[in-house]
């Protein structure tokens, strides 16, 4: 039933990101300077104006700029910057692949690693089995991979 509703959110997910992410991080890409002080240059707002409008200083404007460039600009300041700029802060991770493509790499890396060992036990044994057998053993561990708990114990 978890592994269903999981399914489900991925592919939920995956429909609000779309299948071109790179298009969706070069569009929200933060501006060199940072979105504070590029907003805010936009609309012709010093950073003493800004700072009124926050109940601040020029200084503490600048800080909290430079904070944002550095990334250690803490989301409700950011918060409060983009109600004084007359912005909605949108925050979101975007996916270098689709949720579900990331899912099926890691199951098939995870296992990948299982069957290895596990023939490479059985050849020095002597009794490895063939290639259609691993393969078949692989894509066994795949599907059961995919809907399992533990999908992510390992590490890449």
């Amino acid at each position: 039933m978890k592994s269903q509703q999981a399914a489900l959110a991925r592919r939920s997910l995956d429909n609000r990101v779309g299948s071109d992410s790179g298009v969706l991080i070069e569009t929200l890409a933060r501006p060199a300077g940072g979105w504070i002080r590029g907003i805010r240059s936009a609309l012709g707002m010093s950073a003493e104006q800004l700072g009124n409008r926050l109940g601040t200083t020029r200084q503490a404007v600048s800080a909290l700029e430079r904070s944002e460039i550095d990334g250690g600009l803490r989301l409700s300041s950011l918060q409060r910057a983009a109600e004084a700029l007359d912005c909605h802060l949108v925050y979101a991770l975007v996916p270098n692949t689709s949720f579900e493509e990331s899912v099926q790499r890691q199951a098939l890396r995870v296992a990948t690693g299982q069957i290895a060992s596990v023939d490479q036990t059985m050849l020095l044994e002597g009794q490895r089995v063939g290639d259609a057998e691993v393969t078949a053993q692989r894509n066994e561990r795949l599907a059961a991979l995919v809907g399992s708990r533990h999908l992510w114990d390992q590490m890449p």
